[in-house]
């Protein structure tokens, strides 16, 4: 046996979310977002999503290795946004139910169904399961915008500062009267 503990030769038959992404090209939603975090889009259509979420050491919160609750969240919310898959949708808003809990090394599967297709703000309805057992079910809002929302943020707060200005220079100028 050899002691080379960086020998390559014995293939790992893990595949992790980051090495698989079947539908990177289809996605408009979330580009740069961390697959191994958010988990993996597995199919993909019109108002509807399906994701693996695999839980690793890195999210465990306790000795017993109960992953914190926030991971899931997020990878169910990452498979609302999926569903929708538009350039500038934004959750605002979630009703959430955790069923059970997860461990480490515990895969999830999510799916996700998006209503309301032609409107701006849309409902989604997500399902996770781990082993065909319902382990999370949300319902999330989720506004589709014309723009990047921090490109409109900045937007809303350079005119509010102009009218605050504007308005502060008025008050002067009647005290001055």
């Amino acid at each position: 046996m050899s002691d080379n503990i960086f020998d390559d030769s014995v293939q790992e038959s893990v595949i992790l979310p980051e090495d698989e992404n079947p539908f990177r090209n289809e996605l408009k939603t979330s580009p740069h977002i961390n697959l191994s975090l958010s988990g993996s889009v597995v199919a993909l259509g019109p108002n509807h999503a399906k994701t693996n979420f695999f839980a690793t050491s890195e999210m465990v919160c306790d000795a017993q290795g109960l992953i914190h609750g926030g991971f899931v969240f997020s990878a169910a919310s990452y498979a609302a946004l999926a569903s929708i898959n538009e350039t500038y949708s934004v959750m605002i808003g979630a009703k959430i139910h955790f069923y059970a809990p997860t461990m480490v090394n515990e895969m999830i599967e999510f799916d996700a169904h998006a209503h309301f297709g032609e409107s701006k703000k849309r409902e989604v309805r997500v399902i996770g399961k781990t082993k065909d057992i319902k382990v999370f079910e949300g319902t999330f809002q989720v506004v589709v915008l014309e723009d990047h929302i921090l490109k409109i943020y900045k937007e809303n707060i350079q005119k509010q500062a102009t009218a605050r200005r504007a308005e502060e220079r008025a008050k002067e100028t009647s005290l001055k009267n």
